[in-house]
């Protein structure tokens, strides 16, 4: 395993392949993927290979219809088309602050404190907010430079609702208690299926409903740590516990919250000022809501991680591990995710019981390669989700 070989292959990504690609409909996932196996530990062998993989596919980079430089930087928000432009712009400013390419990122993130950057970053179903924890987390400019660049080209409609969140004006409850009001509330639509395609009508039609139930929320401002944990662990059982009793799934947006919650907590390491920081909670819990909507509001239910039964010889990360390192599950970008960012967490939080161990050993023992996530697939599988009457 070097660190020699993990930058290389990140150079060759950036250099190479766009920010977006597939019509500019799709993530670059290369720094996640990438990131997530080297911080595993796998060797450099593996980590060349799963590079040939993940690459198939990629759009080179194609020349942008504007040039971006200091003057309007800010113009092209949301242009898909301006991924390679954003990329030299971005690259040139972390290049010439050198060893203080961390403190130049987080001047474009917080630019212009009504509006910044930062606040647009669960846009694109959060992988902007994704890459700029794996930035901060293998203390990459090159990454710096692609979560820059990504933060720029997906900012969409939901930078500007949430420019103007406000903490909670009515706390009365936890967070997953509110979510279990939402699965129940039927004031919202019912979907046919789960799909973020549903994600800009649920904004658009049921802003009201969600701030209704956003409002509600008992963020606990005074320590911020057990806010991300109680975050957290939300975001794991929406993962691990919204399944069908008798069907265990995995939905593939879903999954996202629970890994923009690992992004979350080392952002938490770089950013000092509590106000921003409780900014990017407060996006993330608006935009989670929004995600449960469009994804039919499925039924959570603890015991199906709580309760979930593990084999005494299964019950240790290096079980998990191994089925996921040597299987075609290491060459999915999110499973490798999802397993690290629980692995990670344990250390943070503790075992609860064997929480997110559990969660892990669910995963590896029920995705495969060829049924691995609902809401991606053709198939007719589903979560526990609302029926419609």
């Amino acid at each position: 395993m070097s660190r020699t070989v993990l930058d290389k292959l990140l150079s060759h990504s950036l250099e190479n392949y766009q920010a977006l690609f597939n019509e500019l409909r799709y993530h670059n996932h290369n720094a996640h993927h990438l990131g997530s196996l080297y911080l595993l530990g796998v060797s450099d062998d593996k980590l060349e290979k799963a590079y040939e993989i993940m690459s198939e596919g990629l759009d080179s980079n194609k020349p942008s219809p504007h040039e971006i430089d200091i003057s309007n930087w800010r113009s092209y928000f949301g242009d898909a088309d301006c991924c390679q432009s954003y990329r030299d712009f971005f690259r040139e400013q972390l290049t010439t602050a050198g060893n203080d390419w961390k403190k130049k990122f987080f001047e474009f993130l917080l630019d212009n404190p009504s509006h910044p950057l930062i606040n647009g970053v669960v846009g694109g179903l959060a992988h902007s907010l994704i890459h700029i924890g794996y930035a901060l987390e293998l203390d990459s400019p090159i990454v710096g430079i692609e979560a820059l660049t990504m933060s720029a080209v997906c900012c969409d409609y939901l930078h500007e609702i949430v420019d103007t969140l406000e903490p909670p004006k009515c706390p009365s409850k936890s967070a997953i208690e509110i979510f279990k009001d939402v699965h129940l509330d039927d004031q919202f639509p019912i979907y046919d299926t789960a799909t973020i395609d549903n994600l800009e009508s649920v904004i658009k039609n049921c802003t009201d409903r969600i701030l209704f139930y956003y409002n509600q929320w008992n963020m606990n401002r005074e320590n911020i740590e057990k806010t991300m944990e109680e975050l957290f662990d939300l975001a794991v059982y929406i993962y691990g516990a919204t399944h069908k009793p008798n069907e265990i799934g995995f939905d593939f947006f879903l999954a996202h919250l629970l890994t923009s919650m690992h992004a979350i907590r080392m952002i938490h390491l770089h950013v000092d000022n509590q106000q921003v920081f409780e900014h990017i909670i407060l996006q993330y819990f608006y935009f989670a809501i929004v995600l449960y909507v469009c994804q039919v509001r499925p039924e959570i239910n603890e015991y199906f991680i709580d309760d979930y039964k593990v084999d005494s010889e299964k019950k240790n990360w290096d079980y998990v591990l191994d089925r996921l390192l040597n299987s075609k599950l290491m060459n999915d970008a999110h499973v490798v995710k999802v397993i690290r960012s629980l692995k990670e967490v344990e250390k943070v939080y503790g075992s609860k019981s064997e929480f997110y161990l559990k969660t892990a050993v669910k995963t590896v023992d029920n995705l495969n390669m060829e049924r691995r996530w609902i809401g991606i697939s053709d198939d007719e599988r589903q979560l526990n989700v609302v029926k419609s009457s």
